[in-house]
Order: structure tokens, then C-alpha cells, then sequence
């Protein structure tokens, strides 16, 4: 027990079925497929000698693209290193399905896609963070994104729902039916 402006106050831990999260017969489960997740995108993160000549800007750019994906802005610099972080990887990959999709779709140019496995070179750093500069200023990559976006919150069960519509008597009667 704690004491908060002279007052005790009690700390309370909830926890689902009254265990821990640790205890949960899935929590070893979600920690396995976390741990596959992060090992994917380690196996997939550029590998060359990078230096923060072309870090800077490519977290900088990265900052300019995520809020088209309602993420928050703020990915941290990143020093020089020969392997790209995991969680910049997962951001990049996000951006990279993306402008598959709008080229795809004819939004984007074809010379726009990003090919991860072709990164190198701080040269190969300049040209993505190139390309994700364009990406945060086109209208049009922006308005598939928002469309995008808008598709997959709209609940998709309830689109028909109104086509399903029943009437009181009916209702009644399914209710009734379910006692």
C-alpha cells in the first residue's frame, strides 16, 4: 500500500481470468508469433555499410510519410550501422505494400516501387528516402491512402445490414424463436 497525500492508496493489477497475462495459455503462443514476426523482418532488413549522411534523411522522410498511415511522426535517428533496424524494416515494408498497391492501381508510376532487398549503399538510402519525400507530398498517393484507410473501418457486415432490415413482426418472431 502506497500513501498519496497522506491518504493510503491501495494498487489493484487486473487481470483476465484472474491471472497474470504472463499465465495465459496464450501468451506463449503471442510471444512465439511476436518472436517470428521480428525474426521475418530482421531476415528482410537492408544490410550495407550506412552512415547518418543518409540516415538523417531517411528518418526524416520516414517522419514525413507516417502520419499518411495514422502513425505518429517521431521514429528516432539512427546511428551508423551495416544493418537497418528491425522496427524502421517494419515502417518500410508498411510504405513499400502501399506503393505496390497504388502502382498496381495506377495511382503511382512503376519507378516509384521500393525494392528492399536492392538497398546496399548509403547511395540506395538517398534514393528511398528520395522516393518517400514524393510519396509525403502526393495528393494522389495520399488520397489512395485515405481511401484505403476508410475501406478497412468501414465494417464490412454492416454494409448490408440495411438490405436485411426486418420488420417488428418479424423481429418478435426470431426473437421468440430463440427462447
Amino acid at each position: 500500500m502506497q500513501m498519496r497525500k497522506g491518504k493510503p492508496m491501495l494498487e489493484i493489477e487486473i487481470m483476465p481470468g484472474g491471472r497474470s497475462m504472463e499465465d495465459s495459455p496464450v501468451a506463449e503462443e503471442l510471444n512465439e508469433l511476436e518472436m517470428e514476426d521480428e525474426d521475418t523482418f530482421a531476415a528482410m532488413a537492408p544490410k550495407g555499410k550506412f552512415t547518418s549522411r543518409s540516415l538523417d534523411p531517411l528518418v526524416k522522410n520516414v517522419n514525413k510519410v507516417l502520419p499518411l498511415f495514422g502513425q505518429d511522426p517521431s521514429y528516432p535517428a539512427v546511428g551508423d550501422t551495416d544493418v537497418l533496424p528491425t522496427d524502421l524494416t517494419r515502417i518500410l515494408s508498411m510504405v513499400v505494400e502501399a506503393v505496390s498497391d497504388a502502382v498496381d492501381e495506377g495511382i503511382l508510376d512503376p519507378e516509384m516501387n521500393i525494392m528492399l532487398e536492392t538497398i546496399r549503399s548509403d547511395q540506395d538510402l538517398m534514393a528511398l528516402s528520395g522516393k518517400l519525400e514524393m510519396l509525403s507530398k502526393s495528393r494522389e498517393f495520399k488520397k489512395f491512402l485515405s481511401e484505403e484507410m476508410a475501406e478497412e473501418e468501414s465494417p464490412g457486415m454492416e454494409e448490408g445490414m440495411d438490405e436485411m432490415e426486418m420488420s417488428p413482426e418479424e423481429e418478435d418472431a426470431l426473437l421468440m424463436s430463440r427462447m
